[in-house]
């Protein structure tokens, strides 16, 4: 199980680091906007569709290692007063509930990515991106997300706690 969990780890790591570079990407995009619109009063219509791709990204890839990480923002307030029997089977549950849902979302979004690479759709912007492409970043995107749940599900069994706030998993700092 022990190495399940390390190399779902890795995984996770790789989607904070897709998450990081669609962010630097969407930093930069948007200053030579910012600069091409206040200095030389052209604006780039393609900067408005691909921040709205990098946007999903940047939400969702890096999510699982987030969720790892114990990141997300967690309500206490209920939880705090339960047993710690209890409070480990409500997080198991909402670990489970999660999984549920993002897992749904992957499918779904992936679903939509075939469909759309099937039928040849393209945006409506006039780059006409191949939409298959921003789809499919979705949904491995949301397939982060559901690893993320698949995997603290995992150290929940196993009576791990989640990883220590750090930098990369131990195989990835030794590379």
């Amino acid at each position: 199980m022990q190495s399940i969990i390390g190399v779902f780890d890795r995984i996770l790591f790789g989607g904070a680091l897709l998450a990081c570079a669609a962010a630097a990407l969407l930093a930069v995009m948007l200053i030579f906007e910012v600069v091409t619109t206040s200095f030389f009063t052209w604006s780039q219509p393609w900067a408005i569709e691909y921040s709205g791709y990098l946007l999903a990204v940047i939400l969702f890839a890096g999510s699982g290692w987030a969720l790892d990480q114990e990141a997300h923002i967690r309500v206490s307030l209920l939880t705090a007063r339960l047993p710690k029997r209890f409070q480990a089977a409500l997080e198991g549950v909402t670990v489970l509930f999660g999984f549920g849902v993002a897992l749904f979302m992957a499918v779904a979004t992936a679903e939509n990515a075939l469909r759309s690479l099937g039928t040849g759709s393209v945006s409506v912007y006039v780059s006409h991106t191949p939409l298959a492409l921003p789809q499919g970043f979705l949904a491995l995107s949301m397939a982060l997300l559901a690893l993320g749940f698949l995997n603290r599900l995992l150290r929940l069994l196993c009576g791990q706690p989640a990883l220590p706030a750090r930098s990369a998993p131990a195989a990835v700092e030794s590379v």
